[in-house]
């Protein structure tokens, strides 16, 4: 029922504004064994009833039914296959070189597109062509209820200088404002794409934040729409489903989110730099302690390793500056509790 289910978004008119020809876009689905949710996405990208649509699987050779379900619609696609791959990134950077639309995005196969999203997306693109990046409004829904009170997440204040700065250090610079976004509600111009460079099949978790980092690095500018253009599927299972200071893959996390930071640091003052990696060094130092506390002493040695890493000779420092921060703000704590 629902979405994408039952109905369809209309068929678009013959031009945009009456003027324009649509202009091509191509979205690419990287899948692996996501059969459970694999026709839904499908489904919601080929029932948008936009006119110049390029569609992309590439799965990577799964065992469960995601290639019965591609044969089912595979008349409507442009391209599929099915073969084994380095994993996510490596399909998306498969796919992206096939791409032939003037715009290019990508939903993965456990996410949907909303109906009318690529309208939207073309339209901000005949009307702001040179900006690179479109960014929606994207819909964070708990698995099997589509359709019921979503968590809405609207992207803004996405430059080079806020993205670098990596969230919470909200205290590194005067001029920093946190950026909120979510990459199912990215789009960008596949010439801005190719001038950035491809998508690095190296990272397993922050492709997206490199991909984006070199986007604004090489003058892709966002154009903001209030429109939703995806629905981003929560699940236990899904891959960025509980990336916690104990998860298995979290070393992985933060390793590859510090190293594509650590290319631009320089271009910060020295007090920036420093608060950025203070910053890293609480999350690692919180992560040595839970996976101990978790029973997990190789995770909470990695996450120590990763903890030495960024911080270098200032490990020490910046440990005593945790615990004493946590100390003190313990203190305060109780000091409110009693006088209450």
């Amino acid at each position: 029922m629902g979405w994408p289910w039952a109905g369809e978004t209309p068929r678009l008119p013959a031009s945009v504004f009456g003027r324009h020809p649509w202009p091509r876009i191509s979205i690419v689905t990287p899948s692996y064994n996501q059969g459970a949710f694999l026709e839904e996405t499908i489904r919601s990208v080929l029932l948008q009833g936009y006119p110049s649509l390029e569609y992309i699987v590439i799965d990577g050779g799964s065992s469960d039914d995601s290639v019965r379900i591609i044969r089912k619609y595979e008349r409507w696609l442009d391209y599929w296959v099915s073969e084994s791959d380095r994993g996510q990134a490596d399909a998306l950077r498969k796919g992206f070189r096939r791409a032939q639309g003037e715009l290019i995005g990508w939903i993965n196969s456990d996410d949907l597109l909303a109906p009318n999203a690529l309208r939207a997306v073309a339209e901000a693109y005949v009307q702001n062509p040179f900006f690179g990046i479109y960014a929606g409004v994207v819909e964070n829904f708990e698995d099997g209820h589509l359709g019921e009170d979503h968590e809405i997440i609207r992207q803004q204040n996405i430059t080079f200088d806020n993205l670098l700065r990596l969230g919470s250090a909200s205290s590194v610079a005067e001029t920093y404002v946190e950026p909120t976004w979510h990459q199912p509600g990215i789009f960008f111009s596949a010439d801005l794409y190719r001038r950035s460079g491809e998508i690095n099949p190296n990272y397993f978790y922050r492709m997206d934040y490199d991909l984006l980092l070199r986007m604004l690095e090489n003058g892709g500018r966002v154009i903001y729409l209030n429109q939703t253009l995806a629905y981003f599927r929560k699940y236990p299972q899904s891959k960025m489903g509980g990336v916690y200071e104990n998860h298995p893959h979290f070393v992985r996390y933060m390793g590859e989110k510090y190293e594509i930071a650590s290319r631009y640091l320089d271009r910060l003052s020295e007090e920036d730099r420093a608060r950025i990696r203070l910053e890293y060094l609480k999350v690692l130092w919180r992560g040595t302690y839970l996976n101990l506390v978790h029973g997990q002493p190789a995770r909470a040695a990695t996450c120590l390793s990763l903890g030495l890493r960024v911080g270098g000779l200032d490990a020490h420092g910046a440990l005593f500056l945790i615990v004493g921060h946590r100390i003190f703000r313990r203190l305060a704590h109780l000091l409110r509790s009693w006088r209450s």
